[in-house]
């Protein structure tokens, strides 16, 4: 008998979801781990894991770990000496790289549009007659990573008739397909920072793009450009965007996810000018189990079946970055 065991970050998979996986194979024993006692009792004799919520607690103890399917599109901060040694099959989860494309390009026209000062206006009853200082309409788009959000998103943006220029750590021909540009990584995108109306980063955080976005990345964009982040906070150095948004050199920010994470309701963040914060929430959306729970049992179906897997990765992709 063959066991698989749900941890899933965000939710509690549904009652329905655990009977359609259990009816895929008769044998297989199906466990949700809730707590971490639960997990590393049942690591020994788990082939398949779905999720990673207690992964580095479970990893030391597994005997027969086959295939790990997590539930990020960017599951590099899941990279550790256990899963090295582990070395199973890596799946992440991009079926959601719409809905976060679309929260992107919804932060970058809020901020041009300046809807924050809108309904700041709103809530103190003023009927505001001034344009609020409204920055000009966006004609080229830079997307860093140009992996499946990316993609995404750049159709979006060339839909909507604006030039994207992508940077992506190594050319792809899905990549290319595009953008209207495309540079990699080691070559010369930072000559072209200063075409940007609109800045996008949907990179994972690495060793190569940690804080990547510093003060000088910052300062060479344009006094009017707009910087949207929905892929790792550590990708921009948090002051250095907060100090220059304070001198009104950039159009402004928008943040869905942040490092660090604001820690009270007094952080002096939450006041500055021209930037907006979501939580952590591009990635959701009514339908967000629904299709997570259908994408995982289409996954598991396949792996059942000896069929291929979307989305593999390998450990040196995480090592490596997007």
């Amino acid at each position: 008998m063959s066991k698989l065991l749900l941890m899933y970050s965000n939710l509690r998979p549904s009652q329905e979801h655990i009977e359609r996986l259990k009816a895929l194979r008769e044998d297989m024993e199906v466990v949700v781990a809730d707590s971490e006692e639960i997990a590393v009792r049942h690591a020994a004799d788990t082939e398949i894991i779905l999720g990673h919520r207690y992964l580095r607690q479970t990893l030391p103890h597994v005997r027969c770990l086959k295939w790990i399917q997590s539930t990020a599109a960017g599951p590099h901060h899941l990279l550790s000496s256990d899963l090295r040694r582990v070395n199973p099959i890596l799946t992440r989860c991009t079926a959601f790289s719409d809905i976060v494309a679309w929260h992107a390009f919804t932060l970058a026209l809020t901020m041009v549009r300046r809807i924050p000062e809108a309904i700041k206006a709103q809530q103190q009853g003023i009927w505001a007659h001034s344009p609020f200082n409204m920055l000009p309409i966006p004609q080229t788009a830079m997307v860093f990573g140009v992996g499946c959000i990316g993609r995404e998103l750049a159709r979006i943006l060339r839909r909507n008739g604006l030039t994207v220029l992508g940077v992506t750590r190594k050319y792809s021909p899905e990549a290319k397909a595009v953008c209207d540009e495309l540079f990699c990584a080691n070559n010369n995108w930072r000559e072209h920072l200063r075409r940007a109306d609109l800045c996008f980063i949907t990179l994972p955080l690495t060793k190569d793009t940690h804080h990547l976005f510093d003060e000088t990345i910052l300062r060479a964009l344009p006094q009017h450009a707009v910087l949207v982040n929905v892929g790792r906070g550590g990708v921009v150095d948090t002051d250095a965007l907060v100090s220059i948004l304070r001198e009104g050199r950039l159009g402004g920010a928008a943040l869905d996810v942040i490092d660090p994470i604001p820690s009270s309701p007094a952080d002096p963040i939450w006041a500055t000018p021209h930037l907006l914060i979501t939580p952590k929430v591009a990635v959701f959306h009514p339908e967000y189990q629904k299709k997570l729970e259908a994408f995982i049992e289409n996954q598991v179906r396949s792996y059942l079946k000896g069929e291929a897997l979307l989305d593999m990765i390998t450990l040196d992709d995480l090592a490596g970055g997007g």
